[in-house]
This record gives C-alpha cells, sequence and structure tokens, in this order.
C-alpha cells in the first residue's frame, strides 16, 4: 500500500488562521492588562517609574518595606515582558512568514522581550537580597559598597531593559511591523503609519545613552506603544472578522 500525504482542508487552514488571530490578540490584551497591575500595584507601592532614578539609600529600605507589592508588581512585568516573544512569532506569521522585513523584526521582537527580562529579573532576584542586607548592617563601609553595588547594577541592567530593550529593539520592532502593514495593506495603512510614528518615540529615548535627557518621553512613549498594541490586537481581530464574512 502507499502511503498518500495529507493536506489540510481549506476549512483546516482557515480555523487555523483565526486562531493564529485569536492567540495574537489574546496575547496582546493580555499584555496590556498585566503591564497596568504592574502600574498599579508598584506606582502605589514605591512610586514607580519615577522611584527608578531614587538613590540606593532611599530605594533599598522602600523595597524592604513593601517587598510583597514589589515581588507581585514586578513578577507581572516579567510575565508580560515574556509575552512579547510569542507575540513577535504569531505577528511573523500573519504578517507574512515569507517577508525578510518581518523576519528581522521578529527578531528585534523576540531581543526585545529578552532584554526586558534581563533588567526586571534584578527586582526580583539581586534587589530584594541588597535591601535585605542594607537593613541589618550598621557598618558604613559595607552600607556604602552595598550602595555603590545597586547603583553600578542599576545603571547597567536598567540600560540592557529600558535603553536596550524598551526603546532599541521595541522601537525598530515597532517600525518592522508598521512597514509591514503598509505593504501588505492588511490592516489600514492610518495604523501603519501611526506605528512609524509611534517606533519614532520610543526610539527618542536612546539620546539618553549621550548624556542627553529624554524628560518624560521614555514614559509617554511607553504609554503610546502600550496603546498602539492593544489597538493591534482589536485591528487583528476585525479583520479576521471580516475576512471569515
Amino acid at each position: 500500500m502507499i502511503a498518500t500525504k495529507a493536506y489540510p482542508t481549506t476549512n483546516q487552514a482557515a480555523r487555523n488562521g483565526t486562531s493564529t488571530y485569536r492567540w495574537a490578540a489574546g496575547l496582546l490584551f493580555s499584555q496590556f492588562l498585566i503591564f497596568i497591575l504592574t502600574f498599579l500595584v508598584l506606582g502605589s507601592a514605591i512610586d514607580w517609574p519615577a522611584s527608578l532614578d531614587n538613590p540606593a539609600a532611599q530605594a533599598l529600605p522602600l523595597i524592604l518595606q513593601e517587598r510583597s507589592a514589589v515581588a507581585l508588581g514586578y513578577t507581572a512585568y516579567f510575565l508580560s515582558a515574556t509575552m512579547l516573544i510569542p507575540i513577535a512569532l504569531l505577528l511573523w506569521q500573519i504578517l507574512g512568514s515569507e517577508s525578510s522585513l518581518l523576519r528581522v523584526s521578529a527578531g528585534f521582537g523576540i531581543l526585545a522581550g529578552f532584554a526586558k527580562l534581563l533588567g526586571i529579573g534584578r527586582w526580583l532576584l539581586l534587589m530584594p537580597s541588597l535591601a535585605e542586607q542594607y537593613s541589618t548592617t550598621s557598618d558604613p563601609n559595607l552600607r556604602a559598597s552595598i550602595e555603590l553595588l545597586y547603583t553600578s547594577f542599576n545603571n547597567y541592567a536598567g540600560g540592557v531593559g529600558e535603553q536596550i530593550g524598551v526603546a532599541f529593539f521595541a522601537g525598530l520592532w515597532t517600525a518592522g511591523i508598521s512597514l509591514s502593514i503598509l505593504r501588505q495593506r492588511q490592516l489600514p495603512r492610518w495604523f501603519g503609519y501611526s506605528g512609524l510614528v509611534v517606533a519614532i518615540s520610543v526610539l527618542i529615548p536612546l539620546i539618553e545613552v549621550y548624556n542627553l535627557s529624554a524628560g518624560p518621553m521614555l514614559m509617554v512613549s511607553g504609554s503610546l506603544w502600550q496603546i498602539w498594541l492593544i489597538t493591534l490586537g482589536g485591528m487583528l481581530l476585525r479583520y479576521r472578522a471580516k475576512a471569515e464574512a
């Protein structure tokens, strides 16, 4: 007996496509909601993200005082960053897996997720331990060493997470997706153009690498980016519903 290869039927392919769109939209919505949880928990507990610039002598006692809230908030933030990785892969599949632009863009999206995870991880692994040691010693030399370690690692990991992850890789990923939207026209062109504007705003905070102040731009661009992503989720569901009608 000659074995024959079974190919998916048209209905099966349509169902698979619908599932991909729904997964992508669901992850985009979930990522947004979990980020809002992060903002609410950390904002009320430690005045995040403004507290990121606090000196060690102010930040470490607050971390210890609000340890449970810090753990919950940064766990949520870690989860939202993790979601960027499958989102990047699903958008690559939806918008055109054969596109070299999207292939590169998906790589940027994955790198953005990993860079953010590296930056966020310090608040779950290192900083609580430093806060504990800082509170239990009265040795000024040890305290000075802890403050130096806090400041140095915060600058390094913060640069990896915020400058490389949030600004550089996420900005390039957003630009790549937006250009693909303009090329393929599955989604409205205005949405592709708005994505390019958002991508530029996300890239602007990179000027801080050169000791230039971006002011509130990191917060503003991050908010615009989150709004654009959740709108993308709605657009995907709407497009798929129209295609099936």
